[in-house]
């Protein structure tokens, strides 16, 4: 024999699940503590006077309805719909007399050049530590094209004019730069815009570049074969091909090249 058992508080299940959904419709953070002070509100209007949130009632809540809790983390949701479907439906005419191999995207990312692996493998039972991770930074300014088959020259901004590590070598695959943050900056962007111009004139070809629209693209020089086209504001996360997996993969190469 089976007891069908009614969950008690019906209504307070109801009226927080359907608060927690307009939560998250809205993209606000929710957790633990704001879900025990919203049912308890609940709980006063609707005249339970004996209810109480306890810690065991809210893991039953949670259980029932799926709910987690996880990181946030991107941009992706601040980005206006209605902007992204525009520009996605004027971008064909916009790259119509450009072929795949012409069309590029650039962006800059931070990069640990130092930092080790967070994860090991230990013996089971074995107490694990971890070291103070190395928190010094590089810039690097990665380009690529829409079908893959050509990256322009890197740009790497450190805070060394002179590192010694670069003693010794007469020359490298990218380009060096430095200053007292190793940020970007607007001279330096226009500066690696002017040596791509350069290359493409030499080559004799037309490409047309897609970037950001942040502080340090400013300064755009004039050029003869080299097109600017700037994403629109706030929409990177969604339109910034680099931002769709491929810096992270630039990355995962160079830890495991690092280990």
């Amino acid at each position: 024999m089976k007891k069908i058992r009614i969950a008690g508080y019906p209504h307070l299940k109801e009226c927080l699940i359907k608060w927690f959904k307009q939560c998250r419709d809205c993209n606000l953070p929710i957790g633990s503590n704001e879900l025990k002070e919203k049912v308890e509100q609940f709980a006063q209007k609707l005249g339970h006077k004996d209810f109480k949130s306890s810690n065991g009632w809210l893991e039953n809540f949670k259980n029932y309805h799926d709910i987690v809790f996880r990181k946030l983390c991107g941009e992706s949701q601040s980005v206006s719909d209605e902007l992204f479907s525009e520009w996605i439906k004027n971008l064909p005419g916009l790259l119509q007399e450009y072929s795949p191999d012409s069309i590029f995207n650039a962006d800059e990312t931070g990069l640990f050049f130092k930092a080790m692996p967070d994860k090991t493998a230990v013996f089971q039972g074995e107490t694990c530590h971890g070291g103070k991770k190395s928190k010094e930074r590089v810039t690097l300014l990665l380009a690529t094209n829409k079908s893959g088959t050509e990256k322009l020259t890197p740009l790497m901004i450190g805070k060394s004019r002179n590192p010694r590590c670069f003693k010794g070598i007469k020359s490298f695959s990218l380009l060096y730069k430095a200053n007292r943050k190793a940020w970007m900056t607007s001279e330096f962007f226009s500066e690696w815009l002017k040596q791509i111009n350069k290359k493409m004139c030499k080559q004799k070809r037309n490409i047309v570049l897609f970037i950001d629209n942040c502080s340090a693209h400013s300064l755009i020089p004039e050029m003869k074969v080299l097109k600017v086209v700037f994403l629109p504001p706030n929409t990177t996360s969604k339109l910034q091909p680099l931002d769709q997996g491929i810096i992270r993969s630039f990355k995962v190469f160079y830890r495991k090249e690092l280990v």
